[in-house]
């Protein structure tokens, strides 16, 4: 008799054990953010630009940490007026000499350290500084906060989460698209979906140094001022002065660039990798000027528009960020014919 009584306790613990472990909820370390993801950044306020404006997350898991992760936020330029522009230099070249290629596509980066919340379905962003040769999360302040929506059946992990604010001129409040939030996305949000659906397009940070030819503008194929190479130190950058276009009117030339800071860099630099798929450039032969403008800035290789598989075109952009200012950051356009760094492969 108490074999039995043994056994029916003990069965009843398993179904409830069971039924525990199928209705409980994942934890923030169990939940993978790994991916992007297309969001709206809510300024709630006026301000130059929209103030709904579309933003893309990225997430890079940190190897061994389990629920911890680097993650890169872009908000995109206002994307109505961008698209002749991304056209033109794309398609018809030759107006784009006429009318101006492209040359900004993004309006602010920001780079985060991304841990396990306090509370449940909670994430902290803690933005990342340069200290040395080393790219550190700043724990000063107040994290940005990343709640996760708890309802089940969504999309994917990150549908109808919020992250909050904790600085002045950030967003009041970002937050990622659910079906029956009643929120309005914005037109932004709405073009950028629409755009990447309809284009299949994808849009991907590349963890390699892809080394090859940089460009001041999208797809102007003769004006490298830029080249990421490698030697027997490691991977290298070159900085360079177009002289077809360097001459002549200074600010002229300033406005060809992302950032006027651009316009005359010049001078040899040793690229480290301190984080996962983030680079640190250190001066081996330049001007006192470039290197204090180079310098400390965290390097990112992001193909924001990504139609490699879509339609064939390969084009990342790297950027340098100024961890303290995501509006102040260098951005340069890959030759359109130099692919994954191929070429650059086969000559080595």
């Amino acid at each position: 008799m108490k074999f039995f009584s043994f056994l029916a306790t003990l069965m009843l613990m398993v179904s409830c054990a069971s039924t525990n472990l199928n209705s409980r909820k994942l934890s923030s370390v169990e939940k993978d953010l790994t991916g992007h993801y297309l969001g709206v950044a809510d300024y709630k306020s006026p301000r130059k630009g929209p103030n709904k404006a579309a933003i893309r997350i990225y997430f890079h898991p940190t190897e061994g940490e389990p629920g911890k992760y680097t993650a890169v936020l872009v908000e995109y330029v206002d994307l109505l007026k961008m698209a002749p522009s991304y056209i033109i230099s794309n398609k018809i070249p030759f107006l784009a000499r006429r009318f101006g290629f492209l040359n900004s596509i993004s309006r602010n980066i920001s780079a985060y350290e991304v841990n396990p919340g306090q509370k449940e379905n909670t994430f902290e962003l803690w933005p990342l500084s340069v200290v040395g040769d080393q790219i550190v999360a700043k724990k000063e302040g107040e994290p940005r906060i990343l709640t996760l929506d708890e309802s089940e059946g969504l999309k994917n992990v990150m549908e109808g989460a919020t992250i909050s604010s904790v600085k002045q001129g950030e967003p009041k409040e970002i937050f990622f698209p659910k079906k029956d939030d009643k929120k309005r996305n914005g037109i932004q949000y709405g073009t950028a979906k629409l755009a990447y659906e309809k284009a299949k397009l994808d849009s991907t940070w590349r963890k390699q140094y892809l080394r090859g030819p940089y460009l001041s503008q999208y797809g102007k194929k003769d004006d490298v001022v830029l080249n990421l190479g490698k030697n027997e130190d490691g991977d290298t950058a070159s900085f360079v002065i177009n002289e077809k276009y360097g001459k002549g009117n200074p600010k002229k030339r300033e406005r060809v660039f992302t950032s006027p800071l651009s316009a005359f860099l010049k001078g040899e630099f040793k690229a480290i990798e301190p984080r996962d798929g983030m680079f640190l450039l250190q001066s081996t032969e330049s001007d006192e000027k470039t290197a204090s403008i180079v310098q400390g800035r965290i390097g990112l290789f992001i193909d924001v528009f990504d139609a490699s598989k879509s339609l064939g075109q390969d084009v990342v952009e790297v950027a340098f960020i100024n961890p303290e200012d995501p509006e102040d950051f260098l951005m340069y356009y890959e030759h359109p014919d130099n692919g994954e760094g191929e070429e650059k492969k086969k000559e080595e």
